[in-house]
C-alpha cells in the first residue's frame, strides 16, 4: 500500500535536499487582499515563497481563510526571511490550511531551486487545458471550476462534466453555463475519458479519492500555479501530466504578485509528461531512494 501522497513528497524532497542542500528563504510574497486588488483573476489567488538562490514557489491562498491568516502571522517587512524551507515544507502535512499553503510553497520553490541548480527546465505547455486534446467523443472530467477552460471544452464539442466541492459554486457554474453537467458528487468521473483537476487537491488532500474515482481516464492532469513539485509521488499514483508555472524573473514576478497585476510575461506554464520524465533519481544521477 502506497504512503498518503503528501508524505512520499516530503520523504523525496528530504532526500533530494541530502544531495542538493536547501537554500533558505529570502521572503514569503503575499498578495493583496481581494477586495484591495487592482485586477481580480489568478494573480491575487497566489502566494510566492522566494529562495535565497532567486527560486519561486508557488501555492493557492484562497482556500478558506487561508489568506487572512498568512497576512496575519507574515505581513510584516521581509516576512520569513532566513527560515529554514524544508521546515516549512513539513506543513503540507499539517491540518492548519495557511500551514499547508505554506508549505506547499516551500516544497514547489525547493523544487525548482533543484531544477535550477541541476540545469534542467521543464518542457513548456502547448495550451491552457493541461495540453489534453478533445475531440467531439470525449468525456472531459474538470475538478474545480476553470472558466475560460469550460469554453474550450464547448468549443471542441467534447462532453463536460464539472466537479466542484461546495453545491453553492455548482449553482453558480449552472447559471452562468446552462446546460453543462456540474456536480458535487465524484461518482460522475467514472465516465471520463480525461480529466483535467487543479493542483489545489495538493492543499485540500483530494488527489488520491479523485484518482480513485476516475478509473476509466487515460489522461489525468494536475495543472495550476500550485503544481510546480517534483512528479515522481503523482506520477506513481496515476496522474499522468503535471503543468505548473515556472518563475523566470523574480523581480518582476514578485512587483506583479504585490500589486496584483498580470504575471504572465514574468513566467511561463510548464506540462510534465509521465511518459517523458526521467525521474528524480536519474535528475540528480542517483539510484539511492528515499529513506
Amino acid at each position: 500500500m502506497k504512503p498518503p501522497v503528501t508524505q512520499a513528497v516530503l520523504r523525496q524532497l528530504e532526500a533530494v535536499a541530502r544531495r542538493l542542500p536547501a537554500p533558505r528563504v529570502a521572503r514569503l510574497h503575499l498578495p493583496p487582499r481581494q477586495a484591495e486588488a487592482c485586477v481580480g483573476g489568478v494573480e491575487t489567488e497566489f502566494c510566492a515563497l522566494e529562495l535565497e538562490d532567486g527560486a519561486f514557489g508557488l501555492a493557492f491562498v484562497l482556500l478558506g481563510d487561508t489568506l487572512d491568516r498568512l497576512l496575519q502571522r507574515h505581513g510584516g517587512a521581509a516576512p520569513l526571511a532566513g527560515a529554514d524551507t524544508l521546515q516549512l515544507a513539513q506543513g503540507l502535512a499539517e491540518r492548519d490550511e495557511a500551514a499547508r499553503a505554506l508549505g506547499l510553497a516551500a516544497v514547489n520553490a525547493l523544487t525548482a531551486s533543484a531544477w535550477q541548480r541541476l540545469g534542467w527546465q521543464p518542457p513548456v505547455a502547448g495550451n491552457s487545458l493541461g495540453d489534453v486534446q478533445l475531440t467531439p467523443q470525449d468525456h472531459l472530467g474538470l475538478i474545480g471550476n476553470f472558466t475560460p477552460l469550460v469554453r474550450r471544452v464547448q468549443e471542441a464539442g467534447a462532453r463536460l462534466t464539472v466537479l466542484e466541492l461546495q453545491q453553492d459554486k455548482v449553482e453558480r457554474l449552472q447559471a452562468r453555463f446552462p446546460g453543462i453537467h456540474a456536480t458535487t458528487d465524484r461518482a460522475a468521473l467514472a465516465t471520463c475519458t480525461q480529466v483535467v483537476g487543479t493542483s489545489t487537491m495538493l492543499l485540500n488532500d483530494t488527489l488520491d479519492a479523485m484518482l480513485a474515482a476516475a478509473p476509466a481516464a487515460r489522461e489525468f492532469v494536475l495543472i495550476g500555479p500550485s503544481a510546480g513539485l517534483w512528479p515522481d509521488a503523482l506520477f506513481d499514483r496515476g496522474v499522468t501530466r503535471v503543468c505548473g508555472t515556472q518563475v523566470l524573473d523574480g523581480p518582476a514576478f514578485a512587483e506583479a504578485l504585490r500589486t496584483g497585476t498580470r504575471w504572465s510575461d514574468s513566467a511561463r506554464k510548464f506540462a510534465i509528461d509521465r511518459g517523458a520524465w526521467p525521474g528524480w533519481r536519474s535528475l540528480l544521477g542517483t539510484a539511492a531512494a528515499p529513506q
